[in-house]
């Protein structure tokens, strides 16, 4: 909630902070993978949790669908029409996850929603919001990747970059966050394979502060310049070691997953290239 309600970079690294100061280790490792854009496949239809809502809520589905036209979003229209909770429930969203959610993808529908409606009947709407949230597959909040990464290295006292780097895959719809992973992930003792993927500082241009007379003394002289095309493109630097590429945007963004033809290329290079340059589309046959 108050990531959701707050648009300012560091109140919401704040907040983040304050969680990961106190979150439970395999609880905090699924935060980290549903805030970093982790998506695992909808565990129950939404036809069930729809129907089970109005059952609950003791309303026609008419009213279901003007409460929804009116509110515009599923999860937030469960959570105002379903009746207070009998009880108070108080796991954590590592248990939530594993023993709860997943396990009823392989349920039939008449149990899903016996399950279902057990767990809302233990928690208040914002909760009952978030977890239809998680049921529907659809969770997403007002952050992006690169900010949790900050908040995860001014935490742990790490630089970004390997933060970056070690949650390489870590949304994966096939990932399986725990206890262990998170403290890998911020742990100080460095793996080579897995942070050997630092960049270069970028190669920009620089205006030269010198007088134009001094030129040849500063730069060299003009024929020995070299000049090339300046391309357009995205700005990026791919590196290849130990076996594994990494491909940094020039803000320091971890982009390897974004393209995937050029992991495949640079796997072609000796170990340890590094280039630093323009990502760019070209035309196929071209002999560039």
């Amino acid at each position: 909630a108050e990531l959701d309600a707050s648009t300012a970079t560091t109140a919401k690294v704040d907040a983040l902070k304050r969680y990961f100061a106190i979150a439970d280790p395999a609880d905090a490792a699924w935060a980290v993978y549903f805030l970093a854009g982790g998506k695992p496949r909808q565990v129950v239809p939404t036809s069930v949790l729809r129907a089970l809502a109005c059952a609950r809520a003791g309303i026609d589905d008419w009213l279901f669908e003007e409460c929804y036209q009116a509110v515009g979003d599923l999860a937030e229209t469960i959570a105002h029409v379903l009746p207070p909770a009998a009880r108070r429930g108080d796991v954590g969203l590592a248990v939530w996850i594993e023993e709860r959610l997943l396990p009823l993808r392989d349920e039939t529908p008449e149990t899903q929603a016996v399950r279902i409606s057990q767990y809302w009947d233990e928690l208040d709407a914002d909760e009952r919001f978030l977890l239809t949230k998680l049921i529907g597959g659809g969770f997403r909040v007002g952050v992006i990747k690169l900010l949790v990464q900050r908040a995860l290295a001014e935490w742990a006292g790490l630089d970004a970059k390997v933060i970056a780097q070690r949650m390489m895959g870590s949304t994966d719809k096939t990932a399986r966050p725990d206890a262990t992973s998170f403290a890998r992930l911020v742990s100080h003792e460095a793996e080579p394979g897995r942070d050997g993927g630092q960049p270069y500082p970028f190669f920009l241009a620089h205006p030269v502060d010198a007088a134009i007379s001094d030129f040849d003394a500063v730069l060299g002289p003009p024929s020995d310049w070299l000049v090339e095309w300046k391309y357009d493109g995205i700005r990026a630097q791919v590196v290849w070691r130990a076996g594994q590429v990494w491909i940094w945007s020039r803000g320091e963004e971890l982009v390897t997953e974004r393209f995937p033809e050029v992991v495949a290329l640079a796997q072609r290079w000796p170990d340890g290239t590094v280039l630093d340059g323009e990502i760019l589309v070209w035309p196929s046959g071209s002999d560039r």
